[in-house]
């Protein structure tokens, strides 16, 4: 089943609820804010990390922090959970984990298959989006 555009990210926040309840959730590679606006709905602070200004600045319109950089430039910020859905996340995660950084990491579904073992071999927890094949891997950091 193919989810509908737009509908994702408020699954996925329904999804991880009780992970991402009254915490501060930090988006990596945030985008235009689409996550971040779904993460929100339950978060106590949402805030993101860009790379590309132009979008960054259209998710700070929309209310959010956003630290306009390279995710690999800085340390990451202090959050209690680390959201990312891209191409990336094995990388930020093995950042993260080189920097110690603690709390909870979140990958979305998007990630390529080659990394899936790798992914697997991090004891995650594995959730699926109802009605469909569309995954979130949750390990600690």
């Amino acid at each position: 089943m193919k989810v509908i555009e737009g509908e994702t990210p408020l699954a996925v926040a329904d999804l991880i609820e009780d992970i991402i309840k009254d915490k501060k959730v930090c988006d990596l590679g945030c985008g235009v804010g689409t996550f971040m606006t779904a993460l929100d709905k339950y978060s106590s602070e949402v805030i993101g990390i860009e790379d590309n200004y132009d979008w960054a600045m259209i998710a700070s319109k929309k209310g959010f922090r956003v630290i306009t950089e390279n995710i690999f430039s800085f340390s990451l910020p202090e959050a209690d959970v680390y959201y990312c859905w891209n191409l990336c996340a094995m990388g930020i995660y093995l950042k993260a984990k080189w920097e110690g950084t603690k709390g909870t990491f979140i990958f979305g579904h998007t990630v390529r298959k080659p990394l899936l073992n790798l992914i697997n071999s991090l004891d995650c927890e594995v959730r699926t989006l109802p009605n469909s094949d569309w995954k979130v891997y949750i390990t600690q950091l």
